[in-house]
């Protein structure tokens, strides 16, 4: 019975440990940019924070070619839409948070793709409370 169980544990302190070490990058990134994180939400081996008192959100995504973590100041966010693709069988292929400013180019920040993993878990839930709490700021 230990054998059928050992895999599980194992995999869930793997993913333990990088959850961790993506909150505590998270943290160092925003202390980097003088912000504190308020809220964050993290999923597959992304993650997502805002300090709402310096209007600054992080965002981080690993995928196999690269990491990708930028800040963005979103004192002038204008709106915030979900972008979904679908194939032509109505499946999910990406989803998406654009973000839209008065005075700079349009950010895209990918929270879901097929490509790179094939099941989609809270991703949705997640997007749309980040929708929310943006479209709230602005």
């Amino acid at each position: 019975m230990l054998v059928c169980i050992l895999p599980f544990i194992i995999f869930n302190r793997i993913n333990s440990k990088k959850r961790k070490k993506r909150i505590e990058n998270l943290n160092q990134i925003a202390k980097e940019n003088n912000a504190t994180i308020q809220e964050k939400d993290d999923w597959n081996q992304s993650i997502i924070g805002i300090d709402k008192t310096n209007k600054l959100l992080f965002f981080s995504k690993k995928s196999e070619e690269f990491d990708k973590f930028i800040s963005i100041n979103i004192s002038e966010l204008l709106k915030c839409r979900i972008e979904r693709t679908e194939n032509k069988d109505n499946v999910l292929e990406k989803l998406e948070l654009e973000l839209t400013f008065a005075s700079k180019p349009t950010v895209v920040l990918e929270f879901f793709n097929k490509n790179e993993t094939r099941l989609i878990l809270n991703e949705i839930e997640i997007i749309q409370k980040w929708q929310t709490l943006l479209n709230k700021i602005t």
